[in-house]
C-alpha cells in the first residue's frame, strides 16, 4: 500500500501513497512490539504457501515506522519499501521480502485487522509472481500503477473480510478498507475513461464498482477461496494503456498505506 508520499508501500499506504480516509484521533499510540515471528504466524495461520511468494519477513532499516505505511514488500535484501531501489521485483515465480516495523499496529487495531494487514501484503507478493489469473503491469505512471494494484489489493481484503476470514473488525475499521478500496478504484477508473474508455471492458471484470457492488462492511460467513473473483482476466493489458513488464522488473513497491492523520 502506499502512504502520503508517493511510494508503493504495504497494504496500508501512500498515494499508493493515496490519500486514505483519516484514523480516528484515538488510535495514536501501539500495541506491544509486532515482531517478524508474529507476523510469519498470521501469514502462515492464512496461506502455508506464503514462502513460495515472500521470503524473509523483517525489520527494515528502522524499527519504527515511518508516517506513510505500515509494512512493504521490497526486493531480496531491500531494507526501505519507500526506497525505488528497493522495490518489488515482478514476474513468474518472483520472491519478495517483507518489511515490517515494531509499531506499525495501533493499540485499538483488532486481531482481524492484522490478519487483513498480512493477507493484503500476501495479494501483492503474489500477484507479482503472477500466482493470480490477473494482470501484472505498468502504465507509464507510478501513481496510476499504485492505484490498479492497491484497488486490486483492498478489493481482495475487503471481499475476504466480508465472507469471515479474518473475524470480526471494528466498525471503523471495515470503512477504512472499503473507503481505500473505493479512492483507488475511483482514481483508475478515472484514468482508463480518460486514456481509453473500451480498456474498462477488460479491467471492470475484476475491479466491481464500490457504488453499484458495494462490498460489505461486516464479517460472517465462509472464507472465499484464494483467487480474487473470476474473469477472464489476461497478463496482457490493451497496448495502447500499458505494457506488461519483463519478469524480474521492478515494480512499485507493495506497501500498506497508514492513515492519514
Amino acid at each position: 500500500m502506499r502512504g502520503r508520499a508517493g511510494g508503493w508501500v504495504t497494504s496500508f499506504g501512500t498515494a499508493l501513497f493515496l490519500s486514505l480516509a483519516a484514523a480516528p484521533a484515538i488510535g495514536i499510540a501501539s500495541a506491544p512490539d509486532a515482531t517478524p515471528d508474529q507476523i510469519v504466524a498470521l501469514l502462515t495461520s492464512l496461506h502455508p504457501d506464503y514462502h513460495l511468494y515472500i521470503g524473509d519477513v523483517r525489520y527494515g532499516s528502522s524499527r519504527l515506522r515511518p508516517e506513510t505505511h505500515y509494512a512493504g514488500l521490497v526486493r531480496p535484501g531491500g531494507d526501505d519499501p519507500a526506497d525505488p531501489e528497493d522495490g518489488p521485483v515482478a514476474g513468474r515465480g518472483a520472491v519478495n521480502d517483507l518489511v515490517i516495523y515494531a509499531d506499525m499496529f495501533e493499540i485499538w487495531r483488532t486481531p482481524a485487522w492484522r490478519l487483513l494487514v498480512a493477507d493484503h501484503e500476501y495479494f501483492h507478493a503474489r500477484h507479482l509472481a503472477k500466482g493470480f489469473d490477473l494482470p501484472v503491469v505498468g502504465f507509464g505512471r507510478g501513481d496510476v500503477d499504485a492505484d490498479y494494484y492497491e484497488a486490486l489489493a483492498w478489493e481482495y481484503v475487503v471481499r475476504r473480510s466480508a465472507a469471515g476470514l479474518y473475524g470480526q473488525l471494528g466498525r471503523r475499521e471495515a470503512a477504512e478498507a472499503a473507503a481505500r478500496y473505493a479512492e483507488h478504484y475511483k482514481r483508475f477508473f478515472q484514468f482508463v475513461m480518460s486514456a481509453q474508455p473500451s480498456a474498462w471492458a477488460h479491467y471492470g471484470r475484476f475491479l466491481p464498482d464500490p457504488l453499484r457492488q458495494p462490498l460489505p462492511l461486516s464479517s460472517a460467513g465462509s472464507a472465499p477461496p484464494e483467487a480474487p473473483r473470476p474473469g477472464a482476466a489476461r497478463e496482457t493489458a490493451p497496448a495502447t494503456l500499458s505494457a506488461p513488464r519483463s519478469p524480474g522488473a521492478s515494480v512499485p513497491a507493495g506497501r500498506t498505506p497508514a492513515p492519514e492523520r
